[in-house]
Formats: structure tokens, sequence, C-alpha cells
């Protein structure tokens, strides 16, 4: 079960400011976070592929830091907990959006 008091959204930001993303879950075992951004169009300005549905942090406290914030990491954010269990998986989306100077 996802605690959804853990990080409201949107979270708002200046741009190259540092941004923590917090999401706690409960369960027995304890679950394991992981951290997608959600789907864009997938590429940056440079024509770089974006790191879409890859995992960007996987731990069991739940946080998610960003340094140095820049305005390509504008978008949504998907943690998901699992503890293994039946495969269940819950989930929650945070906006991120990122106020450029």
């Amino acid at each position: 079960m996802i605690i959804d008091n853990a990080t409201s959204s949107p979270i708002i930001v200046t741009e190259y400011d540092n941004v923590t993303m917090k999401c706690q879950a409960r369960g027995r075992p304890i679950p394991y976070i992981a951290w997608f951004r959600r789907g864009d169009d997938g590429k940056d300005p440079n024509n770089h592929t974006r790191l879409e549905n890859q995992i960007l942090a996987n731990n069991t406290d739940g946080l998610f830091h960003i340094i140095n914030v820049n305005r390509y990491q504008n978008g949504h954010y998907e943690c998901r907990a699992s503890n293994g269990v039946n495969d269940h998986v819950v989930s929650k989306d945070i906006e991120l959006r990122i106020l450029c100077k």
C-alpha cells in the first residue's frame, strides 16, 4: 500500500535546484520502490533518447534525488512499490514542474 502523503504533486522547483521525491509504501516483507519517468515524446531537444521506462532508482527508502535539475527533467514520474507477494504492484504519479530562470 502506498502512503499517499509522502510527496504531494505537483512538485515545483527552480531550474538548477536539487529535488527529492519520496514515495512510501507499507507491506510485509518491506516493499522495494522503483522510480520511472512516465511517457513523453521520447527525445530531448538535442535529439537524445530519454531514459523512459528504465528504472531510475530502486530502494526501500523510496527516495529519488535529482541534483541540479534542468528543464528537460520536467514531467511525470511514477513510483511503483512491490514486495514480491502475488506479483502485486501499487503505483503513484508525481508531476515535476521546473521553473526556468
